[in-house]
């Protein structure tokens, strides 16, 4: 019997040391219980966290080790008593060296990371006034240029990591995208469909991130070398951005609920001149103009100053701007147990913009759940994610979201009676542009612990995107000719599943990490639009309204698909020499079957010299890290269908009937002659990065430094060549652009006052620099005058210089009387232009070539213009400054973007009065600037800045394509001040409240440039130019409180 409970006896304690249930505490040193903190049996790879009161649950037996992860504290590891009770103190830091970066498929600590990671905590975007998180991101991130060119609610920034390659020799105001290099977003490690980062007036133009509540992300890691980013292949060579959301815990149910509302205000308009000051510059400049018999018919409204109707003094521009308003709502609920967790988020925001009929609605919900079962070697992940957005975008572009742009307000001599203004507002408010779109992201992700070490992963996802707008312009805005309605529907799908194993192993000195795995992925998408124009009655606003022959329409529907199988090695030996080597292979059904597949290898190495004897254990020197990599990766064409001969239906037009849809009673197909042409042999366009950095941290995290030098070069790139007449068709695709973008990117973090301060400062300084130039060129490189919407076409590709360099005449200044123009030495003639000689008063355009003549009417190859300017910011990033006094918070952030070229389109449309025929007509009716302040040439002698203001028929020498009106677009905003107070524990738990927080926050404080003439350096759009149409960027004040229970 002795014998059996003896037996009995050993084999319980053995049953309960497998599977013993282990309890404990995680204070900090101050035996404040700390919520949040993951811990992680390192021999089963369970994991758990805290609870509100610092209390975790974990099955583990006696032996294990159990290590903490937390951020701003030390890492502990603790063996497991045979008791089963345990209690972790942890030591606070701010070292980098554990901080936890994702890196693809997995995460790694900040410490052996070889790849450049750049990083930001989701706390740093809570309840900040803006649409989308991207907007967020400006200035935080080195290596990451964001651009918030518009102010319009809902609007998508441009973004772009190290530098852009894209390049396309169509652009137009409305159309700007195609100089936009986006990078590959992947939230919660499921990459986002990169059809959906559009133009800004393509279909609804509203923003695809704007579905992404920012009070929901846990973090923001950005993959910006090759070794990081090649895993990801066919879609990485711009970058990747992981976005990870936040999850549920272990304890009790923890309610957050947040809101803030407040007001948005516009800048300061644009100065122009107002009645009698208007009259009377107007009057000057027309009397030296015309002649005695033009003077004396000029319009009834300059010469008629007594008329009622023509003595005015109306700013037009601030007819059509409001006050904003802008509120939000959050509230979230997570909790969980040892072995399940859970956590719910809802959100509601709305943003009135400060132009009327402008604002963006965003209604959104996620649900993001764990489970563990079968013993806990098998962990469950659901995601349910969901948003509905609504914008409103006033005249329907971003571009020009005023009816009136600002360049053709109306003069202010004009005398509108109040009943007046209110049916032209009236008028212009009763423009339909409703813009809906929705977005359901899911996400199944299956992790089962086959054995110690070997990890099995199954990702599950499902993307549906659904838009639709619904336009509609009275007849008022349609010069009387009828009003006009469209409608537009858009769908897309991802179907996507991945699968891989995962080995990790510690044996001795040598660390070894393996993944191992596969992606299949398929997309469709189908769009449908539909118009109507010469409409009845602005009451008809849906396109069925309309008369049959006035009614157009389209549908287009497309598919494709791609295989993938990826692989990476990490080793590390002694926690000192790092290794990381991985490569990804891409099959996608765009290409052609000789070039199906593309190959995207990665390599990097470190070296960590604080682990050596001759530095380790320094005081001051925490860490010291020397990194390197090399690697490719790769684009995707944006057409799916370039292998085959394409056709277009009901499309059978010829010499005297274009618009015929079909031939001899039947419908005509014939060959898209555009751009329809199979090319199986195009290839992957690739790109080929190497980066060396150095990571270093003084006195455990006090002070930080990350510099990275890097070489980006895009070879193979994508670009439309113009093909023979003989051919049949217009152009095809080719592989025959090559971009560089090499540079520096620098993090810089220090806590300034001795951390055992009272008052702590932490400042954050991200410097970044790019140098862009354009390597290789189709047709033997031969230079390219890009096709823009103005007969000055103002942009070239040229080997050597930027990408979008200005292509502009060198303004040498105004001649001052005759006797400054230049005469040809042989022929006796004055300085010539294509519109005869060149006068007093008329700009100085240096003679390029030395034939004394100046084509200004060639908008081709010109051998007087010079690829001058660059619209391309070389210097970008942000300093934030953080300071805490007990429970008081105030936040400086600033951002800054210098060495970047703007062209004032918009000033010389001022002085252009003669684009449309009727020069003086055109002088007469729309407004003007205060032309007294400016130096303009006005008689011989005059020592002017300003050419003379001529009116008459097109006068060259106000040619946007000179460097006159080329302006330097460096600025620095002060972006954030965020105050906020944290009610005192003792008082909020009264109300059985854990957490009061209180917040202000004023959006876009300040700003500082060196342009005096454009209003905002920054809202000007990607090609550098400014044209007087866009959305100001707003100032925003906000209030808002924080509760968490």
């Amino acid at each position: 019997m002795k014998k059996i409970v003896l037996f009995l006896s050993v084999f319980l304690t053995s049953l309960i040391a497998l599977g013993q249930q282990i309890t404990g505490t995680v204070r900090d040193k101050n035996g404040k219980q700390l919520a949040g903190v993951t811990l992680r049996n390192t021999s089963t790879s369970n994991s758990t966290q805290t609870d509100d009161q610092g209390n975790f649950k974990i099955s583990g037996k006696s032996g294990d080790v159990l290590e903490t992860s937390f951020i701003g504290y030390e890492r502990a590891r603790q063996p497991i008593p045979a008791t089963g009770k345990m209690t972790f103190t942890l030591v606070e830091t701010l070292s980098i060296l554990d901080e936890a970066v994702v890196i693809g498929y997995q995460s790694t600590s900040r410490k052996k990371a070889t790849a450049a990671i750049s990083s930001i905590s989701g706390k740093d975007l809570e309840n900040l006034p803006a649409a989308s998180f991207d907007m967020l991101l400006q200035g935080r991130l080195a290596g990451v240029n964001v651009q918030n060119f518009s102010g319009a609610p809902g609007a998508s920034p441009t973004l772009a990591v190290r530098g852009t390659s894209a390049v396309s020799l169509n652009y137009s105001n409305d159309d700007y995208y195609n100089v936009i290099s986006n990078p590959l977003y992947v939230i919660d490690g499921v990459p986002q469909p990169t059809e959906q980062f559009v133009g800004p007036n393509t279909g609804t133009g509203t923003n695809y991130l704007a579905g992404l509540n920012p009070n929901d992300i846990e973090s923001v890691d950005v993959l910006r070398d090759a070794s990081a980013a090649a895993i990801y292949g066919s879609r990485a060579a711009n970058g990747v951005i992981m976005i990870t959301t936040k999850k549920g815990r272990n304890g009790d149910p923890r309610f957050m609920l947040t809101g803030y509302g407040g007001l948005t205000q516009r800048p300061e308009l644009r100065e122009v001149t107002l009645g009698r000051t208007e009259r009377e510059q107007k009057m000057r400049i027309l009397k030296n103009q015309l002649s005695s018999n033009d003077f004396r018919n000029l319009p009834f409204m300059l010469t008629d100053s007594l008329n009622p109707a023509f003595n005015g003094n109306t700013d037009w521009q601030d007819l059509f701007y409001q006050k904003g308003k802008i509120k939000s709502a959050d509230l979230s609920v997570s909790g969980g147990s040892a072995i399940s967790s859970y956590r719910f988020s809802g959100n509601y925001y709305d943003e009135a913009g400060i132009i009327k009929a402008t604002g963006f609605k965003r209604y959104t919900g996620r649900l993001n759940l764990s489970s563990k079962a079968i013993n806990e070697r098998l962990t469950i992940n659901p995601i349910v994610a969901y948003s509905y957005n609504k914008r409103a975008r006033g005249s329907g572009s971003d571009v020009s979201p005023i009816a009136l742009s600002a360049g053709s307000m109306p003069s202010s001599l004009f005398n509108l009676s109040d009943a007046k203004k209110a049916y032209l507002l009236g008028t212009y408010d009763s423009s339909l542009d409703n813009n809906e779109s929705s977005n359901l992201n899911t996400n199944l992700n299956l992790i089962f612990n086959i054995a110690p070490g070997l990890t099995f992963t199954s990702q599950s996802a499902y993307i549906k995107d659904m838009a639709n707008r619904a336009y509609n312009r009275p007849s008022a805005l349609m010069s009387g000719a009828g009003n006009y309605s469209s409608a537009y529907s858009y769908e897309n799908s991802q179907v996507r599943i991945s699968n891989f194993l995962t080995y990790v192993k510690q044996f001795g000195k040598h660390s070894l990490n393996v993944l191992l795995g596969q992606e299949a992925e398929k997309n469709r998408m189908q769009n449908v639009s539909a118009w109507g124009s010469q409409g009845v009655s602005d009451q008809i606003q849906v396109v069925t309204g309309f008369l049959q022959n006035n009614i157009g329409a389209n549908s287009d529907l497309q598919k494709w698909s791609q295989l993938s199988y990826l692989g990476r090695f990490s080793y590390d030996f002694d926690s000192k020499y790092l290794f990381s080597g991985a490569v990804r292979a891409d099959g996608s059904s765009r290409f052609g079957e000789n070039n199906k597949w593309g190959y995207f290898p990665s390599a990097s190495v470190g070296w960590i010299l604080t682990e050596e004897d001759f530095l380790k254990n320094n005081p001051a020197l925490t860490l010291l890290k020397i990194r390197g990599s090399y690697g490719l990766t790769g684009s995707l064409p944006s057409s799916n269908y370039l292998q085959y001969n394409l056709y277009n239906v009901n499309n059978g037009g010829y010499q005297g009937n274009s618009g015929a849809t079909s031939y001899n009673g039947q419908v005509a197909i014939t060959p898209n002659f555009r751009n329809g042409v199979a090319q199986k042999n195009l290839s992957w366009e690739r790109n080929r990065q190497w980066n060396l950095g150095v990571d270093m941290e003084l006195y455990k995290g006090r002070f930080t430094a990350m510099v990275d030098v890097f070489n980006k070069e895009n070879y193979d790139g994508l670009f439309d060549v113009m093909l023979p007449v003989t051919s049949g068709y217009d152009y095809a695709k080719t592989n025959s652009v090559g971009i560089r973008n090499s540079g520096v990117d620098i993090q810089l973090s220090a806590d300034v006052l001795p951390r055992s301060s009272a008052l702590t400062w932490r400042s954050n300084l991200n410097i970044s620099y790019v140098k862009n130039r354009i390597m290789n060129l189709p047709n033997g490189g031969r230079d390219m005058v890009m096709d823009g919407d103005r007969f000055d076409k103002s942009h070239i590709l040229s080997v050597g210089s930027p990408i979008n360099a200005f292509y502009l005449y060198k303004t040498l200044g105004v001649f001052s009387t005759l006797d400054d123009i230049p005469v040809n030495p042989y022929t006796g003639e004055r300085y010539r232009n294509s519109n005869g000689t060149f006068n007093p008063g008329d700009f100085y355009f240096e003679d390029v070539d030395g034939d004394y003549f100046v084509d200004v009417f060639n908008s081709g190859i010109n051998p007087d213009k010079r690829a001058i300017g660059d619209p391309n910011f070389k210097w970008t990033g942000g300093w934030n400054n953080v300071f805490n006094y007990k429970d008081f918070s105030l936040t400086l952030f600033f951002t800054y973007g210098f060495g970047r070229d703007v062209l004032n389109l918009f000033e010389s449309d001022q002085f252009n009065n003669s684009t449309s025929g009727d020069a003086v007509s055109n002088f007469t009716y729309y407004s003007i600037r205060d032309l007294d302040k400016l130096n303009i040439w006005r008689q011989p002698g005059d020592k002017a800045e300003y050419a003379k203001y001529d009116i008459g028929t097109y006068r060259y020498y106000y040619t946007s394509a000179q460097t006159f009106f080329l302006e330097n677009g460096s600025y620095m905003r002060f972006k954030n001040l965020i105050f906020s107070y944290n009610l005192p524990e003792r008082i909020s738990k009264k109300w059985s409240i854990s957490k009061v927080r209180f917040f202000g926050i004023v959006d876009n404080v300040a700003r500082w440039q060196k342009s005096k003439k454009l209003p905002d350096a920054e809202a000007v759009n990607p090609y550098g130019e400014y044209n007087g149409g866009g959305y100001p960027i707003p100032r925003k004040y906000t209030l808002g409180f924080e509760l968490t229970f």
